[in-house]
């Protein structure tokens, strides 16, 4: 440091000499560089004070009268300001800059505050989407259990939507052989007493009518008890199979009805169980009835044909078309839909797939695919058997 000062010093003293013989702005500017090496050297104000101080007191002892001091004073004092005028510049820059770095931490504090309150909301946000997390979490597993429950509830009213139906079907059956046989014999019993009342009338004209009368309504009694023991459970179902039964019914149906009614297979129906051609010929009972009283039609085909690892059947008629919608959602008339459901859900008991196809001008098609007994049980329906199958434009039985 003394090195470093009495070196500025002598500087300082030539360069203010030189000035003071003649006052130029050269030396002015050697003054204002010597400030500025001053100030990289780490000197500060007081610094060159005392530089000056020290000069001055030098010039001061060597003045030649008071005046010339004085006016060698006011030279100097212009020196030294130059001198010092990098050391206001530098002040001034830290000034600014200090300004600025107060104007930045404020900013950063605005900043941090802002921040701070961010960080808040953020964690209560995360607070509350754990709750939510949490309460999905226990929700989902509410649902899972629900739908389990639903699944098995599901489970269970098919199961006993197939009992019921198998029920309902024995008790057809039994109805159907009681009105055969108990009300049949009691109906031809009555006829045969009859037929002697009318035997031993004798002449009487007024007798013998109400006689012949009362014959034609037994007789008309009991074709009607036939025909409801016949649709309830055709005993030809039974002991013939499908087709034969479906060739009566139908035959039975046309002379009914007056609709032309044509069956036809080209596949034998022998392998079909019990249950399927029960299914099959209910499917077609109820195609055939809604027909007759909502399709207007004059023909009514019954096709049965061959596909991979079963039987379809296919009930085509030529009358009217009628949308899906009204059978399915509610807006049709309850027997209807009832009729509707109750087919799907024969089908759907022995694993077959129900369809119904009904376009304008082309009449309705009610279509039944069901597999076929292989080695003594259903083909894996996993493996694409069958391919579901959907109505066509909205459509649907009547």
């Amino acid at each position: 440091m003394t090195k470093l000062w009495f070196s500025l010093l002598k500087k300082y003293q030539k360069i203010l000499h030189a000035y003071l013989v003649r006052e130029d702005e050269e030396y002015l500017q050697k003054a204002y560089d010597l400030g500025r090496y001053a100030l990289s050297r780490g000197l500060g104000v007081l610094d060159m004070v005392r530089l000056n101080h020290e000069t001055l007191i030098q010039l001061l002892a060597f003045a030649e009268t008071p005046a010339a001091a004085v006016e060698r004073a006011a030279a100097v004092e212009t020196f030294l300001l130059e001198t010092l005028s990098p050391f206001e510049v530098a002040h001034l820059g830290f000034r600014r800059a200090w300004k600025r770095l107060r104007q930045l931490n404020e900013t950063l504090g605005r900043r941090n505050q802002a921040l701070a309150a961010i960080n808040r909301k953020l964690k209560k946000e995360i607070t509350e989407r754990r709750k939510a997390e949490k309460a999905l979490r226990k929700s989902k597993e509410h649902y899972e259990q629900l739908f389990e429950q639903a699944h098995e509830m599901e489970k269970n009213l098919r199961q006993l939507s197939n009992q019921l139906l198998s029920v309902q079907e024995e008790e057809r059956k039994h109805i159907s052989r009681e009105l055969h046989d108990e009300i049949g014999q009691a109906l031809t019993a009555a006829n045969v007493s009859i037929a002697m009342l009318k035997k031993h009338g004798g002449h009487d004209p007024a007798f013998a009518k109400k006689v012949a009368t009362a014959q034609k309504l037994l007789e008309q009694s009991m074709e009607r008890v036939h025909r409801f023991a016949r649709e309830l459970r055709p005993p030809m179902l039974d002991c013939l199979g499908l087709h034969a039964a479906l060739h009566s019914y139908g035959r039975n149906f046309s002379e009914r009805t007056g609709i032309k009614t044509i069956l036809r297979s080209s596949v034998t129906l022998d392998r079909l169980d019990s249950q399927q051609g029960i299914v099959l010929y209910r499917v077609a009972q109820e195609s055939l009835t809604n027909v007759f009283k909502h399709a207007r039609a004059t023909l009514v085909q019954i096709r049965f044909r061959r596909i991979p690892r079963g039987i379809c059947m296919e009930i085509r008629d030529n009358g009217r078309a009628f949308r899906i919608q009204q059978q399915t959602n509610g807006h049709g008339h309850a027997p209807q839909r009832l009729g509707l459901l109750g087919m799907q859900e024969r089908v759907r008991l022995i694993n077959g797939e129900f369809a119904i196809e009904s376009r304008s001008g082309l009449g309705t098609t009610v279509r039944v695919r069901i597999p076929l007994l292989l080695g003594g049980k259903l083909p894996d329906k996993g493996k694409g058997t069958f391919r579901r199958l959907q109505g066509l434009n909205g459509n649907s039985l009547k």
